[in-house]
């Protein structure tokens, strides 16, 4: 390996570490979100069980808050369930008495059944 492919494989290594380093960073952040959203009662439960979708359930907060506020928490959700990166996975919101899919948050975006 000359060189030029030795900076340019180190250069890749250390834009990959810092990209890694940032979505560490967001995923904590979104982990800190999801602990207050839980300690406010607008998450009741999450899990996630391969090769099933994630299981996201809203608590009682969550029906009594504008629909703005619910994308924010479908969002901070599907941070913290991908780790911080910017993918999206797809998944139902359920209603924690019922168990009933009262939303979906696919293609990124958030819509309520």
């Amino acid at each position: 390996m000359n060189n030029y492919a030795r900076l340019g494989f180190t250069a890749l290594l250390i834009l990959a570490q810092n990209a890694f380093a940032a979505d560490d960073k967001r995923a904590e952040e979104c982990r800190r979100k999801l602990v207050k959203a839980q300690q406010l009662k607008v998450l009741h439960d999450m899990d996630w069980k391969l090769p099933k979708e994630p299981k996201v359930v809203a608590g009682p907060t969550f029906f009594d808050m504008p629909i703005d506020a619910k994308e924010g928490f479908v969002e901070t959700a599907n941070c913290y369930l991908v780790g911080g990166g910017n993918e999206c996975v797809s998944f139902n919101v359920t209603h924690w008495k019922t168990g009933k899919a009262v939303g979906r948050f696919s293609n990124c975006k958030f819509k309520m059944n």
